[in-house]
């Protein structure tokens, strides 16, 4: 266990000195990590004095909360934000910490007002220094602060003495500021050959930045590009997943290791840094790291600056590289530069995957052409008001088939029955709202507005009755009896737009004209006929339908009564015997619409000879019987429906 000395220097340069005495070897590595409200924020090393605080708004560039860079004006020092401006339990330049020669830590609190809660140890008060042995852990505000000391990797403590770039670079970074002198001037020295060269190396770069945006084998490229543009033995692309290192793109030059050095890898991701150097020659002979010369790693950064993967490759002693062993800061900084190119593929394959299922889901809802039409115009999704056509369509005996087939085949059954009923809906330009059960619910006139959206909706109505043929002989061996449905149709304006939450997506309409379409489904049960459209969807239908004004009704929870028509389910009213059928019925309804009961049930009578079937003739001669035996003191066409 290491031992802890904790020196503490008043204002008055008194030294205290607490604990036991203890520090930890010059060359190990002093690990920083940091949590906030129980979640950890930060992690990284203590590799020169770092100085923690809340974020200063008038910092140059502007800072990020828990974004380490180098502080303003002190070059050999580094800054790392770790509460948000508004924070008044922590001063702008709250602590220093730096790492002293004996492998302790300096401790200093450099806020004049806030102390420092230390774990074990006295406090460090306002203005006060104090050093300490490892591990130590202090807090200011919501903000722990723990110090460590690094487990060696197989016996390489001393190996890895790694140079890193100022800063990451990162997707969201903007234009940095502009050099101060041109390059013309910068290479005005440098040989024809060497120009050429430095050509060559941005030609294959650009090649790479160009696969990342419009290919899949950018991790490929970039490999190759470690090894033939740096002169590498090994180039790696590694992709973090669930904690583990995982290659997407692994070359070597000839027969050299392939392992990587997993502390590299460590430091990248704690610190988000390019780093790069060569490894001490006095490094055990038994480590991981005796074939290696020298290493490079940066990282894969997505837009929210978390690490995601890393570009990583090494020199082997006696390479096939053949090149010089040192690696420069130029070829780190073109490696990190190949590291950005396959965060910005990452980041495309992850924007065409987030597309592909976006049309997925937009096509689970509407046809294919809708849906181009969505992916390029997305504000059609927002809600707003709009003149639709709304259908309902329920299955019968769907209670008495279940408790015969048991629910899996009920299951296989109802998918497979509005499976066919929903490709008729999309035939015509609708919308499939949503499955409710054995219920379907479509919409025409949203979210692309369509004139004939009421034309439409009723076409799509008699192509779902006329695939009741193939349904039944699909079906009805296997349930043991026939399908049907009833189907209601309305139309009104109502609100449409995601009617579903945050957590799940559902594109529908709302109103009181949705709440009709529905309550008419439900009257084709009352009145006998497979499918019915309200007086307002019957005024927006052209002359190609046949149709039979039915009665007018009063439906549950909806005080305006509501004309009721059969939608014939022929095309365009080219049977002559249903023509002739409505037409009949149509008489007699008037007569029993203007208190005529004796001749609309004569009538009636005379319609049933000929069609003994007729649902709506048996309920209105119901009807017309029951005013003759009960005559109404005040008498109304209006029929109040017994229920939904």
């Amino acid at each position: 266990m290491i031992r802890m000395l904790l020196i503490l220097s008043n204002a008055g340069g008194r030294k205290q000195f607490f604990g036991r005495p203890g520090a930890v070897g010059v060359s190990a590595t002093i690990t920083i990590s940091i949590r906030s409200q129980g979640i950890n924020r930060y992690s990284g090393s203590l590799t020169k004095p770092l100085e923690l605080g809340r974020i200063d708004p008038s910092f140059p560039g502007g800072e990020q909360l828990f974004l380490r860079h180098p502080a303003s004006g002190r070059e050999e020092e580094e800054r790392l934000p770790i509460a948000e401006p508004g924070e008044i339990d922590m001063s702008r330049r709250q602590v220093r910490l730096e790492r002293l020669a004996d492998g302790r830590v300096g401790i200093h609190n450099l806020s004049g007002t806030i102390p420092l809660k230390m774990f074990d140890a006295p406090d460090v008060p306002p203005g006060a220094t104090a050093e300490s042995g490892l591990p130590v852990t202090l807090q200011v505000g919501r903000v722990v602060i723990a110090l460590a000391v690094a487990p060696a990797e197989e016996g390489a403590a001393d190996a890895l003495l790694l140079r890193t770039l100022q800063l990451p670079t990162r997707l969201s970074d903007g234009i940095p500021g502009m050099p101060s002198r041109p390059l013309s001037e910068v290479f005005a020295g440098v040989s024809p050959e060497a120009s050429a060269a430095m050509v060559g190396w941005w030609r294959s770069i650009i090649a790479v930045l160009q696969s990342a945006s419009n290919s899949e084998d950018f991790f490929q490229r970039a490999a190759q590009a470690l090894l033939r543009l740096i002169g590498l033995d090994l180039g790696a692309v590694y992709l973090l997943e669930n904690g583990t290192w995982r290659p997407a793109a692994m070359l070597t030059a000839g027969t050299m290791s392939a392992r990587p050095s997993t502390q590299v890898l460590g430091r990248v991701l704690s610190e988000k840094r390019t780093f790069w150097n060569r490894v001490d020659p006095a490094v055990d002979v038994l480590s991981s790291m005796a074939s290696i010369e020298a290493y490079v790693a940066a990282p894969i950064l997505d837009r929210e600056e978390n690490c995601i993967g890393a570009l990583y490759g090494h020199r082997s002693l006696g390479g096939a590289a053949g090149q010089t062993l040192e690696i420069s800061q130029i070829e780190a900084l073109l490696v990190e530069t190949l590291a950005c190119g396959v965060a910005a593929g990452l980041a495309r394959l992850d924007q065409e995957k987030a597309a592909i299922a976006q049309k997925v889901q937009f096509e689970q809802f509407f046809s294919p052409e809708l849906s181009e039409q969505l992916e390029a115009q997305p504000d059609l999704l927002r809600g707003r008001d709009a003149e639709i056509t709304v259908m309902f369509c329920d299955l019968r005996n769907f209670s008495g088939v279940t408790e015969r087939l048991g629910p899996a085949q009920t299951m296989d059954w109802i998918g497979g029955v509005l499976s066919t009923l929903s490709d008729e809906v999309a035939a015509v330009g609708g919308v499939l709202v949503d499955y409710v059960g054995d219920e379907l619910l479509a919409m025409w006139g949203a979210p692309s507005p369509q004139e004939n959206h009421a034309v439409l909706a009723c076409r799509a109505a008699q192509l779902m009755l006329r695939a009741v043929p193939a349904i039944n002989a699909r079906w009805q061996p296997e349930i043991g009896c026939p399908t049907a449905f009833g189907i209601g149709l309305n139309s009104a304006v109502a609100r449409v737009g995601n009617t579903g939450s945050t957590r799940k997506f559902k594109y529908g309409p709302l109103g009181n004209g949705v709440n009709l379409a529905s309550r008419v489904q439900g009257a084709t049960k009352y009145l006998r006929v497979p499918a019915i459209i309200t007086g307002s969807t019957h005024r927006a239908l052209d002359g190609t339908f046949l149709t039979r004004h039915l009665c007018t009704v009063r439906v549950v929870n909806i005080v305006e009564p509501v004309d009721l028509y059969e939608l014939d389910a022929l095309s365009q009213g080219a049977d002559a015997v249903r023509a002739e059928l409505f037409g009949l019925y149509e008489t007699a309804r008037r007569a029993f619409d203007a208190g005529n009961f004796s001749e609309a049930a004569s009538r009636l009578g005379d319609l049933l000879g000929r069609f003994p079937q007729d649902g709506p003739a048996l309920v209105l001669l119901s009807r017309a019987v029951d005013c003759m035996l009960h005559e109404p003191a005040a008498f109304s066409p209006v029929w109040t429906l017994p229920g939904k």
